[in-house]
């Protein structure tokens, strides 16, 4: 088993992926031109840790901010996380996202809603400056 550890960038957020542990976590801001290469390395991984039948994933994400092609990787993402889920996997989501941010709130409640999952929503004081 592996860790996947990807520093954070201006532009893009910091992952670690602790296959072992079972848990995955993004941070960050993402709106760089090459997070659809980052978000297919880590679905990469996901789906080969997905092979390995584990029993649990634990899941934490904390976006400042993310733009409309980072929606997408971020859907595709959840759409893998379910699949585990399905093939019996424990998974718990805890999405964070900036206190008065409506806006990223209901954004994650969509892909919730679209995605029939499970995920906590947490609105966090901005601590990513």
């Amino acid at each position: 088993m592996s860790v996947l550890e990807i520093p954070a960038k201006e532009a893009a957020p910091y992952v670690r992926f602790d296959e072992e542990n079972g848990t995955l976590q993004i941070k960050g801001k993402s709106y760089d031109d090459d997070v659809v290469m980052l978000f297919n390395m880590l679905r990469t991984k996901l789906k080969a840790f997905g092979s390995k039948n584990p029993e649990k994933l634990d899941v934490n994400i904390y976006l400042k901010y993310f733009n409309t092609s980072s929606s997408k990787c971020l859907f595709d993402l959840l759409t893998d996380l379910k699949d585990l889920e399905d093939n019996g996997v424990q998974l718990s989501i805890i999405w964070n996202f900036v206190e008065g941010d409506e806006e990223m709130g209901e954004e994650i409640e969509d892909f919730r809603d679209s995605l029939d999952m499970e995920i906590e929503i947490k609105a966090l004081r901005d601590d990513l400056g």
